[in-house]
């Protein structure tokens, strides 16, 4: 288990695009959005930026999606330091299931 210094919540747009109210296209968009709006976004604007980049002209395909979603979950589960003693920290929770 991990301590999780951020969070991005994608759970709403996880479920409308379950129900077919959004398209693939439509979720990328709306991804790199809220990674856009991290908190932390401007420490890891060099990682964060290609990502919302790429999540903003995925096309319909959701092997590309799944790719670049990859790269959110890497990138998301790198330790950062933790005080000895604690549990390992690591950069952000990424909610995407109810």
């Amino acid at each position: 288990m991990a301590n999780w210094m951020h969070r991005l919540d994608l759970k709403d747009l996880w479920k409308k695009r379950d129900v077919g109210e959004i398209t693939v296209q439509q979720l990328g968009k709306e991804i790199a959005k809220r990674i856009r709006k991290l908190k932390c976004f401007k420490r890891y604007e060099d990682v964060l930026e290609d990502i919302a980049v790429e999540f903003g002209c995925v096309d319909e395909s959701t092997d590309e999606f799944d790719l670049i979603l990859k790269e959110l979950y890497d990138w998301a589960d790198e330790p950062v330091p933790t005080p000895v003693g604690q549990m390992q920290r690591k950069n952000c929770w990424v909610a995407t299931v109810i």
